[in-house]
């Protein structure tokens, strides 16, 4: 049952709020068949009739129904009210107990017994029509109305008030006209409209009307503020007495527009529009970054081919010059050979000429003369025929080709490789940010007989990570999730790891004063060469296409910059030192080289002056590392952080850490953070 209300002032303003307090009527049991729902059932409780009430519609309601569906109505001040079946006005009877503080209509309505006669009820009605043509509410409303005229009268040339508005065919209805709309077929599921809140409204607000999914031909012009959803009048009866406050649609519309919500979402939807545009600006500058890239590929891609062709034709003309140049010289000594041969041939010729001119016509005289002057002469030319044969070498020209572009020839297969990288933008900077734990990675892997002791790590620009595994004596490969890739076993324990450009990486064996070159192609680490110094470098990083470390030499600790061949090109600090370890670090934006020395932290310049020396309250610090906005962080082994300092030398904060951290990587252009230290596992951060 409904409670009735304890209080409602019939001059109360439009879209007052009520409260109902009691419990709802049982609901409507399904074995009543749909005739008996419609004839014995109320259809705002759909319950048997409770002192029913009948309108001038001819529908009928429980008394306590009507009264609440009357108070729940915004616009308390009006006389009349809509039925909740049909949408048709009804006049409130106007009596002494209606004008009453207690403002309950619906006793004076007449009542509607179910078992009445069509003509009971028809007598019942006219009874009611007859109360209702002698007040003076009818006038008032028709006052109110006086400016709008029906449309389908008018369009039969009759001047007709409209009381109703129908939305979907936009059209303005009287109190026949509406009846006709809702008795036929393709017009009764329209939801009308009081004449007055068209005129109270756009016509814009007017169309955007919905009508409720439950109930057929009924607008959803109520608002439940305790569910915070639009309903239409008989969902108010049914579904919503309980609720505490239920507003009228103009009201709340009307609150929201006058109140700073709507302003305050304004500016939080144009500051994700602005956000929207500086990343769509952004997009846009990486698209036509990415076609300027394109295009200046191709053209180094086509003068690298243009090179190696005008290299090879510079080779070809060098190596043409050469052959003419060596083929020449014997040339001429095989020329001088042949044409002493052929001497010797016409000479010998001659003498057999004469011998045989000799024994053909000579004397006796010149014959016995002849052979004894020519038989020393045959001796002499068999000699010199036999040396000709001796002395004879046969000369070939033979082209062996360089074994380097040979090489080349066999390995080259393509003219380079061409990837996409993602590079995260940081609009916060690091300073502001916190420390976030991502995960961790396991870094013992299957082979290791020993358990693991990272010393020194490295990402490069794609996110891959690399650590130097100082107690299996072996480098390590995980992608950017943290999956295994590969390994390498080496014969010394590693003590530092750097990422090159070019997928390469650099580590360090100071036991064997090597540093060795391995390539990351393919994702997979392989030997490329080793660098054998005279020095055992630890720390190293990468330094313009070189290598900055912390070196040590004869009892001596020095800050070296190390050239691809393995020789120190310059040194910028050294000191008498044992045991120090410390770390080291390269900002290629400014040309600053950092450098960790136990409590302290030193800046150089490109030129190798010092820039600032600060000393920290932590001791034993280690590892180091650079984010993209200059920020340095280096690991303090003895208290399990790792400090961020500003590019001044200014402690920013410390991030705790759970084990004695021994070096830090920062994800170049990322916010990835990489902590290794005396164990097995490998803590990875977020700096949010």
């Amino acid at each position: 049952m409904f409670s009735r209300l304890s209080q409602m002032d019939t001059d109360s303003e439009v879209g007052e709020t009520f409260k109902l307090t009691q419990t709802r009527v049982t609901p409507r049991k399904s074995s009543i068949n749909a005739f008996s729902d419609e004839l014995l059932n109320c259809q705002l409780c759909h319950s048997r009739f409770k002192n029913p009430k009948s309108l001038t519609c001819l529908h009928s309601f429980c008394e306590t129904c009507l009264d609440i569906y009357i108070a729940k109505l915004p616009g308390g001040k009006s006389r009349f009210f809509p039925c909740p079946v049909c949408q048709e006005i009804n006049p409130v009877p106007k009596s002494e107990k209606a004008e009453n503080e207690s403002g309950e209509w619906a006793p004076e309505l007449p009542g509607g017994s179910v078992t009445m006669t069509s003509r009971s009820r028809r007598s019942s009605m006219d009874e009611f029509a007859e109360q209702f043509n002698k007040s003076n509410d009818r006038s008032m409303a028709l006052t109110l109305r006086n400016d709008k005229k029906c449309n389908p009268c008018s369009a039969n040339d009759e001047v007709v008030q409209a009381l109703y508005y129908c939305p979907t065919c936009r059209e303005s209805l009287c109190d026949m006209c509406t009846k006709s709309h809702r008795g036929m077929r393709i017009t009764k599921t329209h939801a009308l409209m009081d004449i007055d809140d068209v005129k109270e409204k756009p016509i814009h607000m007017i169309r955007s009307r919905e009508i409720c999914p439950e109930h057929r031909g009924k607008l959803l012009d109520l608002y439940c503020q305790d569910h915070q959803t639009m309903v239409c009048n008989t969902c108010v009866a049914i579904h919503h007495r309980r609720c505490d406050t239920i507003l009228g649609v103009d009201r709340v519309a009307q609150t929201h527009r006058s109140q700073k919500t709507n302003k305050s979402l304004q500016q939080r939807l144009r500051h994700c529009i602005n956000i929207v545009d500086h990343v769509l600006s952004i997009k846009e500058q990486s698209k036509n970054r990415l076609i300027t890239k394109k295009e200046g590929i191709l053209d180094e891609v086509s003068k690298l081919k243009m090179s190696i062709i005008q290299l090879l034709d510079e080779l070809e003309e060098k190596m043409k010059e050469e052959i003419d140049a060596v083929c020449r010289d014997y040339e001429d000594i095989l020329q001088g050979k042949i044409d002493r041969s052929k001497g010797l041939r016409d000479s010998i010729q001659s003498t057999l000429s004469t011998i045989q001119n000799t024994l053909e016509s000579g004397t006796d005289y010149q014959q016995v003369l002849v052979t004894q002057t020519l038989k020393d002469e045959v001796e002499k030319y068999e000699n010199m025929a036999d040396n000709e044969r001796i002395d004879y070498k046969d000369i070939d020209l033979m082209f062996t080709a360089d074994e380097n572009l040979v090489r080349m020839a066999k390995m080259v297969d393509r003219m380079g490789y061409v990837e996409i990288t993602e590079k995260r933008e940081m609009s916060k900077p690091f300073r502001h940010c916190s420390a976030q734990k991502n995960g961790i990675i396991n870094g013992k892997i299957k082979g290791d007989r020993n358990g693991s002791i990272f010393n020194s790590v490295d990402i490069s620009d794609t996110g891959e990570i690399i650590l130097s595994d100082f107690n299996n004596c072996s480098v390590k490969l995980f992608d950017a999730f943290g999956m295994f890739r590969s390994s390498s076993k080496l014969n010394s324990p590693p003590r530092g790891v750097c990422m090159l450009p070019d997928k390469m990486a650099a580590i360090a064996l100071p036991e064997e004063c090597v540093i060795k070159l391995m390539s990351l192609d393919g994702k997979f680490l392989a030997n490329i060469r080793e660098l054998h110094t005279s020095f055992k470098a630890y720390r190293i990083s990468s330094y313009r296409g070189k290598l900055v470390g912390i070196c040590y030499s004869k009892a001596c600790r020095s800050l070296s910059i190390i050239e691809k061949n393995g020789r120190v090109e310059r040194t910028i600090t050294r000191k008498r030192d044992y045991k120090g370890l410390g770390g080291v670090a390269y900002d290629s934006v400014k040309n600053y080289i950092y450098m960790s020395d136990r409590d302290t932290i030193a800046c150089y310049n490109g030129a190798g002056k010092q820039v600032f020396r600060n000393t920290y309250r932590r001791t034993d610090l280690r590892g180091m590392a650079l984010d993209c906005q200059g920020n340095i962080y280096v690991c303090s082994h003895d208290s399990g952080q790792v400090l961020q300092i500003s590019p001044d030398g200014t402690l920013i904060k410390s991030i705790l850490v759970p084990i004695s951290p021994q070096d830090v990587a920062i994800e170049p252009m990322g916010n990835k953070m990489v902590v290794v230290g005396l164990g097995e596992v490998v803590h990875v951060y977020n700096l949010v």
